[in-house]
C-alpha cells in the first residue's frame, strides 16, 4: 500500500518528524494531490505552496482553484503566487522548464525562510526517478547520476520516491481525491516527456515489469555509488596528502579514470581532460579549465589555481589597427558610417557607442565572476558563467571563451552576444568597430 511505502521511507530514510513544519509543494497533478494527503492524513504540520505558471490560461487558473479548494476543506494554509514563466524565459534565454524551475524553487526557499518551515516535500515518484536514471545516462553521467534523484536533500524530502504513478493513481481513486491534468505531459516537446511517451513504452514492452526491475537496479546503483565515494574518499586522501597525483598512483589504482574524473570536476576539468592526462608522458604538458591548471612535473602532475595575472590580456587603444590573442585577430577602427542591419547581426563584429566607452579596452578570457548586461535584457546583469550554460557551449570552448571590456564593464562576449549597455541607436555618431577571426 501506498500509505505504508510513504511512512517507511519517512523512517528509513530520517525525512522529517511530526514535530516539524513542512511545506508541500502542490501543482494540483495527482502525484502532489496524493502526497498533500498522505501527510494530512498522517496528522503533520504542513503548509501548501502553489505556483501558477500562467502557461495554460484558463486550465492554470482550475488547478490553482483545485488547491484551494482542498486547503480550504482542511483548514490548511495555502500559498499561492504566480509570474509570467514565458516572459521570464525569454528575459533570460532559458527554456520553459528552466525559468519555471527557478521561480518555484527560489519562491519555495524564501516561504521556508518567511513562514518558518523546516521542510520542503516534493512529489516526484519512482517513474520520475526512472526517466532522470534515463535522461542522465542518455547526457553522459558519473556514479552520481546513476543514483538518480536523492530521497533527501538539505531541506527538500521526497518519500514518494519508490512508488510507481500507477500506484498514485489507485490510491486517488480509492480516497476519492480530484486531481488536474495537464495535457502537455502527453506532448513530446521535452525530452522527459519522449522518454515517457515514447521509450519507455517501448522497453516495458520487453519487461513488463519494468518499473520494480528499475528500482531494485537503482537502489543497487546507490550502493554501488557508496563503495565508489568510500574508494574515491581513500584516493583523493592520497592526493592530498602528498599534494600531487603522481604517475605512480595512477597506475596502480583500479578505475583511476573515473576517480580522477569525479575528484578534478570540482576544479573545471571532465572526462576527455582526464584522458589525455593518464595518456600524457612528457613533462611540461599542461592542462588548462576555467579557474585552474594540472601541469606535469616529470613523475606528477601538480594541480594550482591560475592566478588572475597569468590569464592572457590585450590592450586595444584607440588607435585603429589588428591585435593577436591566443591565435585569435582582433581589428579595431573607429567609423562614422552608420551599420546596416546585416552588420548588426554579424556574431563576429560588434558595434559599439564611441562615447560611452572608457578606455583602455582589453580582450581576456572570461572569469567566473564575470557579469554583463545582455543586448535585449534591459539592463539586467548576468553572470557570463550562466549565459555559456544557458546557449549550451561545449567545455572546449568555454574554457577559452574571451571577453572584450572597458575600464568598467564588459562590453563583449566575444563572437556570442554585446552588452546592452553600449549599444548603438539612431543618435549615435560614432562607433566603435571590433571584428573578430579565429
Amino acid at each position: 500500500m501506498i500509505e505504508k511505502h510513504f511512512s517507511e521511507s519517512i523512517l528509513k530514510n530520517t525525512l522529517c518528524l511530526k514535530t516539524d513544519r513542512i511545506l508541500v509543494a502542490v501543482s494540483g497533478g495527482k502525484d502532489s494531490m496524493a502526497l498533500l494527503n498522505l501527510f494530512r492524513e498522517s496528522e503533520y504540520a504542513i503548509e501548501v505552496a502553489h505556483f501558477n505558471f500562467k502557461l495554460r490560461g484558463k486550465e492554470s487558473d482550475l488547478d490553482e482553484d483545485l488547491v484551494k479548494t482542498y486547503c480550504n476543506k482542511y483548514s490548511i494554509k495555502c500559498h499561492v503566487t504566480t509570474a509570467n514563466t514565458a516572459d521570464f524565459a525569454r528575459e533570460n534565454k532559458m527554456s520553459i522548464q528552466m525559468a519555471a524551475r527557478e521561480l518555484r524553487y527560489s519562491w519555495f526557499e524564501k516561504l521556508l525562510k518567511t513562514e518558518n518551515l523546516t521542510h520542503l516535500t516534493t512529489a516526484h515518484h519512482l517513474n520520475d526517478n526512472i526517466e532522470t536514471l534515463f535522461l542522465n545516462i542518455s547526457k553522459g553521467t558519473g556514479p552520481t547520476g546513476l543514483k538518480g534523484i536523492p530521497v533527501k536533500n538539505q531541506a527538500v524530502i521526497r518519500p514518494l520516491l519508490e512508488v510507481s504513478s500507477d500506484e498514485i493513481t489507485s490510491y486517488l481513486i480509492q480516497k476519492g481525491i480530484e486531481w488536474r491534468e495537464d495535457i502537455s505531459n502527453k506532448k513530446d516537446n521535452y525530452a522527459r516527456n519522449r522518454l515517457r511517451n515514447q521509450v519507455i513504452p517501448q522497453l516495458k514492452i520487453i519487461n513488463p515489469g519494468l518499473e520494480h526491475t528499475l528500482s531494485v537496479n537503482l537502489k543497487r546503483f546507490r550502493d554501488l555509488s557508496l563503495i565508489f565515494e568510500e574508494k574515491l574518499g581513500i584516493f583523493s586522501e592520497k592526493i592530498v596528502r602528498s599534494g600531487r597525483i603522481s604517475l605512480e598512483l595512477i597506475g596502480n589504482t583500479e578505475g583511476a579514470a573515473l576517480l580522477l574524473e569525479e575528484y578534478l570536476k570540482g576544479f573545471g576539468f571532465n572526462y576527455q581532460d582526464v584522458s589525455t592526462l593518464i595518456s600524457t608522458t612528457h613533462s611540461g604538458k599542461k592542462i588548462l579549465s576555467n579557474t585552474h591548471k594540472l601541469v606535469l612535473d616529470r613523475d606528477a602532475w601538480i594541480l594550482e589555481k591560475i592566478e588572475e595575472n597569468e590569464s592572457p590580456k590585450l590592450l586595444i587603444l584607440e588607435k585603429e589597427g589588428s591585435y593577436e590573442l591566443n591565435g585569435q585577430r582582433f581589428h579595431l577602427k573607429i567609423s562614422t558610417q552608420k551599420p546596416s542591419i546585416q552588420d548588426l547581426k554579424n556574431p563576429n563584429s560588434v558595434f559599439l557607442d564611441f562615447n560611452k566607452i572608457e578606455y583602455p579596452l582589453q580582450v581576456r578570457i572570461w572569469k567566473k565572476e564575470d557579469k554583463f548586461k545582455p543586448f535585449g535584457m534591459n539592463g539586467k546583469s548576468k553572470l557570463v558563467s550562466d549565459y555559456l550554460m544557458d546557449i549550451k557551449q561545449v567545455h572546449t570552448e568555454k574554457r577559452t571563451q574571451m571577453v572584450l571590456e572597458d575600464q568598467k564593464q564588459i562590453l563583449w562576449i566575444v563572437g556570442l552576444r554585446a552588452s546592452d549597455e553600449t549599444k548603438v541607436n539612431a543618435f549615435t555618431e560614432k562607433f566603435i568597430v571590433v571584428n573578430f577571426e579565429k
